[in-house]
């Protein structure tokens, strides 16, 4: 489903910063030439990503993203960053970018706070494929936003990616190795996820949060209670909580409501969680070199004998076996 997104002036300022010409960027995305001096300039969702792509083109950069999440001045960008920039601490301000990331694009946070670590998940909209460099961006902006606002150069804990961007710069930026795994994520310290924003203004968020709350509510929700429930499932897995008492609350609903709801669709709760533990299985053996021991952690296992007897039911056979099988033509698993 698409949706409309307001384009902030701030746009203005990332293209001097990038020294791209907007008329070059919006005959590019194959946008209207005078949409930045509209009033209100807004763009539906194959809009927005059209505009990113052209983007990243024009930077002429091997790794775009990067490129432009340096480019981003976090202070005067838009009026949903300002809010965030003037957050008391990294905590707060992930809570803060989570809840108004809706207005940026078609894309989601997540953050959880949870054995001493801060951990902010990206995830794109059902049916929405983001290229590897645009979340390259997104991860990289926010660890350029921690820098920025507390004067420190943090470095994450862990960095993992889907599907990973060219590493070496990206790596070099974030000061650790990247990680392929089952969700767009980044890691901080509880040390670094308490440090205070220098930039703190609890005067200035009082100014902002009931326009960026207004603009919230202008926004279709969209996406169905399954395809919510897939997304929240792709994000939680490698954390181990994945039980439908964990996720109901993170959808706004009661494991009853949630249940009921699914029902409504014609899945259940099991039912989606097999499924995309078995799709996430089949994949990683396929295109990773991972164990089976870190698949089993990656799909939220306790212990790598659960998570092949899980396998083993899907199947008929084990993980190992899958691997060592000759490829299928098209791709498909062997039986």
């Amino acid at each position: 489903m698409t949706r409309p997104f307001v384009l902030d002036i701030g746009w203005a300022a990332v293209l001097d910063e990038l020294r791209i010409r907007p008329d070059d960027l919006l005959r590019a995305a194959r946008l209207p030439a005078d949409l930045l001096r509209q009033e209100r300039p807004t763009v539906d969702t194959a809009g927005m990503l059209r505009l990113w792509t052209a983007l990243a083109g024009l930077t002429g950069k091997s790794a775009p993203g990067l490129e432009i999440a340096r480019a981003l001045p976090v202070e005067s960008f838009s009026p949903p960053l300002l809010a965030v920039f003037c957050s008391p601490n990294l905590k707060v301000a992930m809570e803060r970018l989570a809840l108004f990331k809706p207005l940026f694009g078609p894309f989601r946070l997540s953050v959880s706070s949870e054995d001493g670590v801060l951990s902010v998940c990206h995830t794109p909209d059902p049916g929405i494929d983001l290229p590897p460099d645009f979340v390259g961006l997104e991860l990289a902006f926010l660890v350029s936003l921690a820098r920025k606002a507390t004067r420190v150069d943090i470095r994450p804990r862990l960095v993992s990616f889907v599907d990973p961007p060219e590493r070496r710069p990206y790596e070099a930026y974030f000061g650790v190795r990247i990680r392929k795994g089952s969700s767009n994520r980044v890691v901080f310290s509880a040390e670094d996820a308490a440090r205070p924003f220098l930039s703190a203004n609890p005067a200035l968020f009082s100014v902002f949060e009931p326009e960026l709350r207004r603009r919230l509510e202008e926004l279709p929700s969209g996406a169905s209670v399954t395809e919510r429930l897939r997304a929240a499932l792709v994000e939680t897995l490698p954390s181990g909580r994945a039980a439908i008492g964990d996720i109901a609350p993170r959808l706004g609903l009661s494991p009853r409501s949630l249940q009921r709801r699914l029902g409504e669709d014609g899945t259940s709760f099991q039912a989606e969680l097999r499924d995309l533990r078995k799709r996430l299985a089949e994949d990683f053996l396929s295109n990773t070199a991972h164990s089976s021991s870190e698949i089993a952690y990656l799909l939220g296992y306790e212990d790598p004998n659960s998570f092949i007897r899980a396998f083993h039911g899907w199947t008929g056979t084990t993980p190992e076996a899958v691997r060592r099988a000759p490829a299928q033509p098209g791709g498909a698993p062997p039986p």
